[in-house]
């Protein structure tokens, strides 16, 4: 009966690694592996650059301040950006308004709309391709509108290169 012997690989300090553990020791490794402190963080929710228009304001109930804000995780070639948008409008809406202006840094490559129904018959929430956010109003009948300082929201994930 033979005994089974393990075999143990060493660093430059003599001490037992695993093989997955020591990039260092690979002889022809890919050059662009990333290892866990070159990957993207994700910053502090912000709101520099947001402007508000037409009496929209920030939803203020909670988060002091920050319901309409945006955070960032960077990759180097690439960015992932998040966008929460709590807010309200001080005025009843019946056609469209624009409402707030997100600031360039965070907008998107391409022409891109999203659009995001609320719980309001024909309310919409949507974004120009400069970031533009506007509630628009449907009229499925008479009377029909967003009243004034109700709670709207808007969160979205998306990847840019700027």
């Amino acid at each position: 009966m033979v005994e089974a012997t393990k075999a143990y690989l060493r660093d430059k300090d003599n001490k037992n690694l695993l093989v997955g553990s020591d990039w260092s020791i690979i002889q022809n490794k890919p050059k662009n592996l990333a290892t866990t402190d070159q990957l993207g963080k994700l910053s502090d929710w912000k709101r520099d650059g947001i402007q508000y228009e037409n009496g929209a304001y920030d939803w203020d109930h909670v988060n002091n301040g920050y319901n309409c804000a945006y955070r960032v995780a960077d990759f180097g070639s690439f960015k992932l950006v998040e966008v929460r948008l709590a807010f309200g409008v001080n005025k009843d809406i019946v056609q469209e308004v624009e409402c707030i202006k997100m600031p360039a840094a965070i907008r998107p490559d391409g022409n891109e709309e999203f659009l995001m129904a609320t719980g309001t018959r024909g309310v919409m929430i949507h974004t120009k391709p400069d970031m533009t956010v506007g509630v628009y109003c449907q009229q499925f009948g008479s009377g029909d509108k967003y009243t004034a300082n109700s709670l709207l929201t808007f969160h979205n994930v998306y990847l840019t290169t700027l």
